[in-house]
């Protein structure tokens, strides 16, 4: 029996409210379970994968500039860290408010959850922080590729070996400060945009 077919049954054989109320709740279940892989590969990439690109490229394997852009990867990888997050929170919220709420005699997964957390069952405490343990990686991966890369600066037109104050007097200095300056605005306003999910709540934040 294809979707449309068993929709158009159910619909025909049972109360329209009910009926939309099952399929609303599927396509969030499923909503959930998509972001919930998606958040998995966004860990798993930027936890792996950044210090590895930025360990070849220190080793001299990988060759290029991609090494001045990996902050703002860091950035970008932390966004949409949130973005999943967030969007499994609200789901979860419509589903507990507009869903179970409707059927006070159906015990749901997210008013199950709910009484957990009340009664303090639900969460231990490494899960609590599991989020902000995240992006304080993040934050130490942005700060120390922001180091490496202002140094590869730095020293670009006299090698790693050469003399800071020898170095201070090219083209690469002033590029290296320019580079500083940006990324340390950008990690400021970074910060100031992760701040509120350092101690994220899914009540409050979905």
């Amino acid at each position: 029996m294809t979707d449309y077919d068993r929709h158009f049954k159910l619909t025909e054989t049972r109360d329209h409210e009910i009926v939309v109320f099952e399929e609303q709740y599927r396509s969030l279940r499923r909503e959930i379970l998509d972001r919930q892989q998606r958040r998995f590969f966004i860990v798993a990439g930027a936890a792996l994968g950044i210090p590895s690109v930025s360990g070849l490229k220190i080793a001299g394997v990988m060759e290029g500039t991609f090494l001045y852009i990996v902050p703002l990867v860091v950035v970008a990888m932390s966004f949409l860290f949130v973005i999943e997050v967030n969007g499994i929170a609200r789901a979860g919220r419509f589903i507990e408010l507009r869903i179970e709420n409707q059927f006070k005699n159906v015990a749901g997964w997210e008013h199950y959850l709910k009484d957990l957390k009340e009664a303090n069952e639900l969460t231990p405490s490494v899960v609590k922080v599991a989020n902000s343990s995240f992006l304080v990686l993040m934050a130490v991966y942005f700060v120390f590729s922001t180091i490496i890369s202002t140094s590869g600066l730095w020293y670009r037109d006299v090698g790693v070996s050469g003399d800071f104050f020898e170095a201070a007097q090219t083209s690469g200095a002033f590029w290296s400060l320019i580079y500083l300056v940006i990324m340390s605005a950008t990690f400021i306003a970074w910060t100031y945009g992760m701040w509120p999910h350092l101690k994220f709540s899914a009540e409050t934040q979905k």
